[in-house]
């Protein structure tokens, strides 16, 4: 039977697999699973090593010791592999070295307990049988042995398991080199098994070393071809944790019926309960409030730490499987409790300043208009009286912009089919009634397009009313809009003084500085609402005029 030298040839070329694999993964000895891995094929090319070593060993008293190791070895093999498994996809949480040192106690504990073989617990029978040219080997278990056996296959089962595991979570990205490891460890795992409960054909002899080749032909796929820890999916679950676990935010997973799947630290002491506590419970149940999982935000109150209550906007997110079904959601928490508290100052302040001002300028434009009239004769008083009525008018012209920005930039934007044409046609008329004298020319094509219809109209509105305004002594406005694939453009040309670059520097910036901001509120209103509608604002001024070009998306 040539069996045995065939066996012996699948070892060396085992070994010799196995040394060039590690040869070329010591560069990613520092990835994650790296180290464990390489470990892993070192002791699989020493049992292929001792095991053709000992097919030549026919005296009993060296064989059993040498068995003993071989046993050791493939059990730290196995052991080995599933430390890499659960490194390389990113689940240890162990201590490494304390990983190490428990592998090292039961690989020694193993080959002494069947070279001593106390009380006979470990071996019934062990005899040397030749055949095919070779020394066989022909070993009975007891069932300690067997027991002890089965876990090292069940061990290179999980660590298979593991990886597949991967194969589902993580698709495509590692689905290649995870399929190929996680399989590579069943055959020598089964061959490990036969030999075990003696059920093969040869008893005799161990098939493991060519069930090894396949193992070494799927790795060198994985690892070679495929570059398996160039992408390592250790970095996404880490990522996965620390988006959860390290975020400084709340975050509650739960499934569709609102029971609590998990939660981070922070959670915890957001809701005053361990995550043992918090487990399948309704999150309903820790904020005695409903709370709709299908809307995307939705605002809580919940009593703090040190007694206050707190509020927080809870953002979904939902969870889907590897067909697309919805199987749970994402909640992370925002405590705006501070901005909630400075949103309704301000309304306050707003609200109380802006009707202050409104009624207050008005009766001291009307009394300031009324005591001009009755000093008519004295040109100074008049003068100075002028003066007042034009700061009142611009201080009540000051207020009702305000409200203005408040009432169209409040809520959410509604998209809706805007004839631009019409709107164009319309805020021209309106702004030839604030001058009579004024000239206002409007270019456009029959377009329509879905946008903010308020908004763009008071953007629209606010430009060109300002241009009118601010023109020359007979002023001239010439708005031109063109249409183009991704929105409309509207051009807005006046023949005013232009606007001063002091009113357009905080515009450009986005905000107001001590030593850059503007006289009113105007600009600031196009600016927001260009935001709004997604657009872009540019000013180009001369000494001509000023040209506004709003490029509004549709």
């Amino acid at each position: 039977m040539a069996l045995g030298r065939w066996l012996v040839g699948a070892a060396v070329l085992t070994v010799v697999g196995s040394v060039g694999l590690i040869a070329y993964l010591w560069r990613y000895r520092k990835e994650p699973g790296a180290d464990w891995f390489v470990a892993s094929i070192s002791m699989q090319l020493l049992w292929n090593l001792l095991y053709a070593i000992s097919l030549f060993v026919a005296d009993p008293a060296v064989r059993r010791p040498l068995e003993s190791v071989m046993v050791g070895v493939a059990t730290g093999t196995s052991l080995l592999f599933v430390s890499f498994a659960m490194t390389y996809t990113g689940r240890a949480r162990f201590d490494e070295r304390l990983a190490a040192i428990g592998i090292v106690a039961t690989v020694f504990g193993g080959i002494g307990l069947l070279t001593m073989n106390p009380m006979g617990i470990a071996v019934a029978s062990f005899r040397v049988v030749p055949i095919g040219g070779v020394a066989g080997v022909r070993i009975v278990f007891e069932p300690l042995m067997i027991a002890l056996g089965t876990g090292i296959i069940l061990a290179a089962v999980v660590g298979s398991l593991v990886l597949f595991d991967t194969v589902v979570s993580y698709g495509p990205l590692y689905r290649g080199e995870a399929l190929a490891v996680g399989l590579s460890s069943l055959p020598p795992a089964a061959g490990y098994a036969v030999w075990l409960f003696g059920v093969g054909p040869v008893p005799e002899l161990n098939l493991m070393p060519a069930l090894f080749l396949a193992h070494v032909a799927l790795d060198g796929y994985a690892f070679v071809y495929n570059d398996m820890f160039e992408f390592n999916p250790a970095t996404r679950r880490a990522g996965e944790r620390a988006a959860i676990d390290d975020l400084g935010s709340p975050v509650v997973i739960v499934d569709e019926d609102s029971r609590i799947v998990t939660l981070n630290r922070r959670a915890e002491r957001v809701l005053e309960v361990t995550k043992r506590e918090a487990l399948t419970t309704s999150i309903e149940s820790h904020v005695d409030a409903s709370i709709d999982l299908t809307a995307d935000r939705c605002r809580l109150a919940v009593d703090g730490e040190d007694g206050t209550r707190r509020r927080y906007s809870v953002t979904s997110t939902p969870l889907s499987d590897t067909r697309g079904r919805t199987v749970g959601y994402t909640l992370v928490w925002q405590d705006v409790t501070d901005a909630v508290r400075r949103e309704r100052r301000l309304d306050v302040l707003n609200r109380v300043l802006r009707h202050n001002l409104r009624n207050d300028m008005t009766i001291v434009a009307g009394f300031a208009e009324s005591a001009a009239a009755d000093t008519a004769d004295d040109g100074t008083v008049t003068t100075m009286l002028d003066t007042v009525v034009d700061t009142a008018d611009r201080l009540v012209s000051l207020g009702e912009t305000a409200r203005e920005i408040e009432t169209v930039l409040d809520g959410d934007p509604t998209p809706e089919p805007v004839d631009v044409g019409e709107m164009m046609a319309w805020i021209g008329e309106r702004a030839r009634e604030t001058d009579p004298e004024a000239t206002v020319c409007v270019t456009c094509p029959d377009v329509t397009c879905p946008l903010d219809g308020e908004t763009f109209e008071a953007v629209c509105m606010e430009i060109i009313e300002n241009a009118v305004v601010h023109g020359g002594p007979r002023p001239t406005v010439e708005i031109e809009v063109t249409a183009g694939e991704g929105g409309v453009t509207v051009r807005v040309d006046d023949d005013g003084p232009g606007v001063p670059d002091r009113e357009l520097v905080p515009i450009r910036q986005g905000e107001e500085t001590a030593l850059e901001h503007g006289s009113g509120l105007g600009l600031w209103l196009v600016r927001w609402g260009m935001d709004r509608l997604g657009g872009d604002l540019d000013f180009e001024t001369g000494e001509d005029g000023t040209t506004v070009i709003l490029d509004v998306p549709c």
